[in-house]
């Protein structure tokens, strides 16, 4: 075994929220149920994200890059080619900031409840890179893309055409929730009101997140 594969593998996290995936990730690594891999840091492009006290309780560091407090984008801006145009030089510069982590340029970035979508801005450097993105969403491949996808789910509970959804983690494209699963579960519903299926889904994409990753971390230590 060389020292490449002996190395943790440099994972960074990027979250919105109050970070339970990132908890889970942790958690993991911690009992050792996600072996050989070291989470160097956090990204958040929300100021008041719990997923901060989260990493400082871990002691990982986090940055803080926002397409609003950092100049790319004025609050209610209209102008179509003005908000294209703002976005894609933040997805260059997160790109570069990405790149250049103190700890070492990451394998891999792991979107856990990250509220942007990505532009090739983004996309391409890490790509050339040869950094791997991988993203958890609760559904199944092909259904309820993008945001709400819980809600929308159990709207269709309701009506009865629908008694499951799921969760998959996948590579990130610039197609919203399109890239190739890596792992799928289906989730079915009991009845349960909408708080408590939530819940529900939240417990699984807990285990499935740390599940892709294991995958993903081994493909990345035996290409290595």
């Amino acid at each position: 075994m060389n020292k490449l594969e002996d190395a943790p593998c440099r994972i960074l996290v990027m979250a919105s929220g109050f970070g339970s995936n990132f908890q889970a990730l942790i958690d993991a690594i911690c009992t050792d149920k996600l072996p050989n891999c070291r989470i160097i840091s956090l990204v958040t492009n929300r100021k008041n994200a719990h997923a901060t006290v989260r990493a400082d309780k871990a002691g990982i560091p986090w940055d803080y890059f926002n397409l609003y407090s950092n100049g790319y984008l004025q609050r209610g801006e209209t102008d179509e080619q003005k908000i294209a145009q703002g976005r894609k030089k933040y997805d260059a510069d997160l790109a570069k900031r990405v790149l250049s982590t103190e700890g070492g340029k990451p394998e891999l970035v792991i979107l856990a409840g990250w509220m942007h979508v990505f532009s090739q801005a983004f996309l391409g450097p890490l790509e050339a890179a040869g950094v791997r993105i991988i993203n958890i969403h609760p559904a199944l491949p092909g259904e309820f893309d993008g945001a709400m996808a819980i809600e929308r789910a159990f709207a269709q509970f309701k009506t009865g055409t629908l008694h499951r959804t799921g969760i998959m983690a996948h590579y990130v494209i610039d197609e919203v929730d399109r890239g190739a699963p890596i792992v799928t579960e289906e989730v079915k519903w009991n009845g349960e009101d909408l708080d408590d299926f939530k819940e529900l889904m939240h417990r699984h994409e807990h285990r499935l997140i740390v599940k892709a990753t294991k995958i993903v971390v081994s493909e990345i230590k035996n290409k290595n």
